[in-house]
């Protein structure tokens, strides 16, 4: 049974910042991030993009770059909370139990569905 003090779900901008600001207050702390995208894409800069000043190659890197140091990643998707179990279900079936969960999902992007 794996236990988080924080759990976050998301690895996107809010998740990452999340996770490094509490860091900042206290290193010791047990958090997790469930992000299984292997790829960060930095989204507000995408209006840069459109205008012509920024460009797109900047606004994507390595999710694995731009994780925390002392975050455990869990590479999977959520398919179902349980609140009053302080638990998640992951996509492989795995239960994962946490002390405070911060929701912070990413979008996910189909370009083909337009």
């Amino acid at each position: 049974m794996q236990t988080y003090q924080i759990l976050i779900v998301g690895g996107g901008n809010a998740g990452i910042s999340a996770a490094s600001q509490l860091l900042r207050k206290n290193k010791n702390l047990n958090i997790a991030i469930v992000e299984p995208s292997e790829v960060h894409y930095y989204q507000p800069a995408w209006t840069l993009v459109g205008a012509g000043v920024f460009r797109m190659e900047k606004t994507y890197r390595p999710q694995a770059k731009v994780m925390p140091d002392k975050v455990s990643w869990i590479k999977q998707r959520v398919v179902s909370f349980q609140p009053e179990e302080k638990a998640i279900t992951l996509d492989n079936q795995q239960k994962i139990f946490y002390q405070y969960l911060i929701g912070a999902p990413v979008i996910q992007l189909d370009w083909y569905y337009i």
